[in-house]
């Protein structure tokens, strides 16, 4: 989900903004003499940018050539909706069929599979089929079912970490889109610290990954989007020094139901429907872009009490926004521990 954009501190229309630091902001910022440049791009239905700092003769096309072919990497080995990706051929195996997964693959499925025990199923990679019921993935996704969805089905996926295999034991879909947009930002993060380029902003519709500093030693400073115009939240600023942000909502993509209720497009793998709480947004801070996203995804699930715990127990800085319903007026929020430690 789009979470935040950069943006150069000004007068905030709502109260005082809020801001979060890093504990530790260290090392040598770029230097002086370098300038800011700016790529950008589609990718995944979405925009992608890139801000970093470097010589005024940087060659800018051979740069957005090697982004554009690591985003087109992802979509090709995880995007449900292009029938040819290596996820779709997974989801059309027979019972017992199996795949040896790519490097980077095999990362998104092991970090999924982890964040799925640790949250309790909260986040879920084998919710495909009910995306698909819900409408909120491509119909492919549940081509084949003769049975109905079956909530909570990653315990039941052989994965092999140690050989990359992953086996499909029978109608499984995966659905990676709660994580392998977070895994792009933090690919294309490495792709830039390889080609000699450690002070940059990574974008891609909202998951943002801020490295290195600024000649005048300032981090990259983002505004964590609001989940609604209406919301009279003050802003919260975030300085991205070695941080990613990733935001689960429903403010983005939501249907109508038959009593006119909002349907989340997060849906709860335990249950295989759309969340039925009032959290309209949660954020979460992570040093990964992937992890950060699927956290973000859990802990929207979950909701601001078991949530809570959860980040607790995962140190993790996260913020939740709900809301108003007739039991409670306001917009309310709640910070984990880990957050309020970042509060300047």
């Amino acid at each position: 989900m789009p979470v935040a954009t950069p943006t150069t501190p000004t007068a905030p229309t709502r109260p005082q903004a809020r801001v979060l630091v890093p504990a530790e902001i260290s090392g040598a910022p770029a230097p002086w003499g370098l300038v800011q440049h700016t790529l950008d791009g589609t990718t995944m239905g979405t925009h992608w940018s890139v801000r970093l700092w470097a010589g005024a003769g940087l060659p800018e096309a051979p740069l957005r050539r090697a982004i554009q072919a690591v985003l087109d990497d992802v979509i090709a080995q995880m995007s449900t909706w292009e029938p040819d990706a290596l996820i779709s051929r997974f989801n059309r195996l027979p019972p017992g069929g199996a795949l040896v997964l790519p490097e980077s693959f095999a990362l998104v499925i092991d970090t999924a599979l982890q964040v799925a025990r640790r949250s309790g199923g909260a986040f879920d990679p084998t919710v495909g089929a009910a995306v698909a019921h819900w409408g909120f993935g491509p119909a492919s996704l549940a081509e084949g079912l003769s049975a109905p969805v079956q909530p909570g089905r990653w315990a039941h996926l052989p994965w092999d970490a140690a050989t990359r295999r992953l086996t499909q034991p029978g109608g499984l879909r995966l659905d990676l889109s709660a994580i392998a947009k977070g895994h792009a930002v933090d690919r294309v993060s490495a792709v830039l610290r390889d080609s000699g380029l450690p002070h940059h902003l990574v974008d891609i519709g909202g998951e943002l990954s801020g490295q290195g500093l600024k000649p005048s030693g300032q981090p990259w400073w983002v505004d964590l989007e609001m989940p609604d115009p209406a919301c009279p939240l003050p802003p919260t600023r975030v300085a991205l020094h070695g941080l990613a942000a990733a935001t689960s909502g429903d403010y983005r993509r939501w249907h109508a139901g038959p009593q006119g209720q909002r349907l989340s497009h997060t849906l709860d793998p335990r249950t295989g429907a759309p969340v039925t709480h009032a959290v309209a947004s949660v954020t979460v801070l992570h040093p990964s872009a992937m992890w950060a996203d699927a956290w973000a995804t859990a802990l929207m699930v979950l909701g601001p009490v078991e949530g809570l715990a959860l980040a607790e127990a995962e140190g993790l800085p996260a913020l939740w926004i709900e809301r108003p319903t007739p039991a409670q007026a306001g917009w309310p929020e709640t910070l984990s521990p880990a957050l309020r430690a970042l509060l300047a």
